[in-house]
């Protein structure tokens, strides 16, 4: 029997002490032994790495046959090892969900010298080795240490070894039977892309798991998006494509990698003769259909269709899709702070004052009331802006005075269908108006802030559709934008204004768009689905706002 090394194996004590940010989890034993043992190694290594865990597949490796130098093995891909990728990127998504996962795929190829040859250039420096515990490979600690520093890099100096799990298997157990798969020279697939899941994971992984010398990947942009849940809080097509260019280099260096923005369902694949296959999922698999249909036209190679299942999301709460998704990532951050909140020093820090705006119908006076119910106070500017220039204010002298006494009715007050009138047709004038009359507003917003804060009130929420356009984000502590799609608000238009369609899509262009709020806003709601599920963001965000107020306020609350 062989000792164990010490530098290697650690009691349980020292294991729940230390924690590291990135380490590497080599895989020796018998591909069907460590399928069976996926769930269980995992939950041990999130015991152990925060961060990033990188998982190098080695099966059946013993040091009695290594020769020099120290390299990656060459493992011919089949489909016990295509199965055990899928079940490590399925399993974290329930058990390590808060660790980015990499199964590299550089020694696992039909070429000899692409594997023996691999280098990978790592995105965190490793911090710790950690071994399922195969005697015959952990013994020789020098050799291994070799290997790790041949194949990996960055490294710490004195990079730990640590192994985290004592798997038995027995003959029976480690038969394997090889299904070996079909391999090409260059494959294609698409998708958004959009924060990086398990699911684009396990698709970008068969990519370059099939792809001997090429990988082609299209990032959807433009109006393929629209159609997409909560498109506007989607990353930038830049940096989708930037995150889908790590993940290739990362998970398997040597393969050249073509990753291109597409505005259609094709892409490459209708332009590019040499592609031989397309990956799809389940729900896309008519699209690989299609694009061989245009192929087809353009006398093009039929593409060989491969299909990968969907990952189930068994996190995935009430008004999410019951599949890992992009949609439910990006659901999530409702109520959360999307961009950093500053302190504003130029208003005082008490009462804490919310700004909450959005487009026509987006349903921000719902939202004002629901936070009202809660404890806020309440000043509503649209109602304010009828005040800003009644006689006998300073406001309404300068209106007269900019659009004469025309605009007047019988008891000298400003007609406010005379001014329309005049400043819609006109955007000259409509600017001229809102020079006037915002500065007013505010003046009287902030009388209403100070009346409020002399009541005891803690926080004071500003409603106002133009807050952004007139500046007045210098008036808040924070900004929570809400947002709907146009189609949403368009129908509530219909049904609320009986506007026809074109008239109610004039009106919502000339508010602030989604993406001005979310580019703008510390906070995001949106009011698209079930009442119940725009009271849950309410609650949740008005829950980390509490987090985030000065102590002296919480009490209050």
């Amino acid at each position: 029997m062989i000792k164990k090394n010490p530098n290697i194996s650690m009691n349980s004590d020292e294991r729940e002490a230390i924690m590291f940010e990135s380490g590497l989890l080599i895989l020796t034993h018998p591909v069907p032994i460590l399928r069976k043992n996926v769930q269980d190694i995992l939950s041990r290594a999130a015991k152990i790495i925060s961060s990033k865990l990188y998982v190098h597949i080695q099966p059946n490796r013993s040091t009695k046959q290594e020769t020099e130098p120290p390299t990656a093995r060459l493992i011919l891909p089949d489909k016990n090892v295509q199965m055990l990728m899928t079940d490590i990127y399925s399993s974290s998504a329930s058990i390590c969900g808060n660790i980015d996962i990499y199964v590299l795929l550089g020694n696992i190829t039909n070429s000899e010298n692409h594997a023996t040859k691999c280098r990978y250039n790592l995105r965190s420096k490793l911090e710790v080795v950690l071994m399922d515990n195969n005697a015959e490979f952990s013994v020789n600690e020098q050799y291994l240490t070799r290997f790790i520093q041949n194949t990996f890099q960055p490294i710490e100096k004195n990079i730990k070894f640590q192994s985290i799990c004592d798997i038995n298997s027995t003959p029976e157990q480690s038969f394997e039977e090889i299904s070996h798969i079909q391999t090409y020279r260059q494959v294609v697939l698409g998708g958004t892309f959009d924060r990086l899941h398990v699911g684009h994971k396990i698709l970008l992984g068969e990519g370059c798991l099939l792809a001997d010398d090429g990988l082609t990947v299209g990032v959807t942009t433009g109006e393929m998006n629209l159609k997409k849940s909560l498109p506007e809080l989607m990353q930038p097509t830049a940096d989708r494509i930037h995150s889908v260019v790590q993940f290739i280099e990362t998970v398997k260096p040597q393969i050249v990698h073509r990753v291109v923005p597409i505005t259609d369902m094709f892409g490459p694949t209708i332009t590019d003769p040499d592609l031989e296959c397309i990956i799809v999922s389940a729900e896309t698999m008519k699209g690989g259909q299609i694009v061989n249909q245009e192929r087809q036209k353009k006398s093009y190679k039929e593409l060989d269709v491969h299909t990968i299942d969907l990952v189930q999301d068994l996190c995935h709460g009430q008004y999410e899709e019951a599949k890992v998704s992009s949609s439910s990532l990006r659901k999530r951050l409702l109520g959360t702070v999307i961009n950093p909140v500053k302190v504003n020093q130029n208003i005082p820090s008490s009462p804490y004052v919310l700004g909450v705006t959005g487009g026509i119908a987006s349903g921000k006076s719902a939202i004002c009331k629901r936070l009202e119910k809660l404890g806020a106070a309440t000043v509503d500017c649209d109602k304010l802006g009828h005040k800003a220039y009644v006689k006998g204010t300073p406001g309404y002298d300068k209106v007269v005075s900019s659009f004469g006494t025309g605009i007047l009715d019988d008891r000298g007050e400003v007609h406010r269908r005379a001014l329309g009138a005049i400043v819609f047709s006109d955007e000259t004038k409509m600017q001229m108006l809102n020079d006037i009359v915002w500065p007013e507003i505010a003046k009287l917003a902030q009388e209403e802030v100070r009346k409020y804060s002399k009541e005891g009130k803690t926080i004071v929420v500003l409603e106002a559709a133009i807050l952004l356009r007139a500046g007045w984000e210098d008036l808040c502590h924070e900004v929570w934008g809400c947002v709907i799609s146009v189609q949403e608000a368009i129908k509530r238009l219909e049904d609320r204004n009986n506007l026809p369609q074109e008239e109610a899509l004039k009106r919502i262009k000339l508010g602030t768009t989604n993406e001005e709020l979310v580019s703008k806003s510390n906070v995001i709601l949106c009011s698209q689905w079930e009442y119940e599920y725009t009271q849950q963001q309410v609650e949740k965000a008005w829950k980390l706002l509490q987090d985030r107020l000065p102590s002296q306020m919480k009490s209050n609350y």
